[in-house]
């Protein structure tokens, strides 16, 4: 008598991994944010993270755009190197902008879209 055959293993499709490594790397990216905001709460303000991890569209080679807010002047910059080293080290790009750099349009884009880590889900 015939011995029934086992099914075969089903492979992820090329779909599938990509994005569960996606899923990954968006996960380490939110974490990643939320260490470095430690940073800017320590100097009296706060991370707003805009663009494609706070608005969606986040892949591979995404940057994350992050809004330094309410950091004085006179740290801002100091703050700025500070966060982009945190996430540089954690193996992410950033743009790092602080707040007297914004322009009018990309503070209205922030204000509306913008998002702080604890929001990121």
């Amino acid at each position: 008598m015939p011995q029934p055959h086992a099914p075969s293993p089903r492979y992820p499709t090329f779909d599938e991994l990509r994005s569960r490594r996606l899923a990954e790397r968006r996960e380490a990216a939110v974490q990643a944010v939320r260490n470095a905001e430690k940073i800017a709460l320590e100097a009296g303000g706060k991370l707003v993270v805009f663009g494609s991890l706070a608005e969606g569209g986040f892949h591979e080679r995404s940057d994350i755009d992050i809004a330094l807010m309410s950091i004085p002047a006179d740290q801002d910059a100091d703050v700025a190197v500070d966060v982009e080293l945190a996430l540089a080290d954690a193996g992410f790009v950033s743009i790092i902008t602080p707040e007297r750099f914004l322009s009018p349009s990309l503070r209205d884009r922030i204000k509306e879209r913008g998002r702080e880590p604890c929001a990121l889900d």
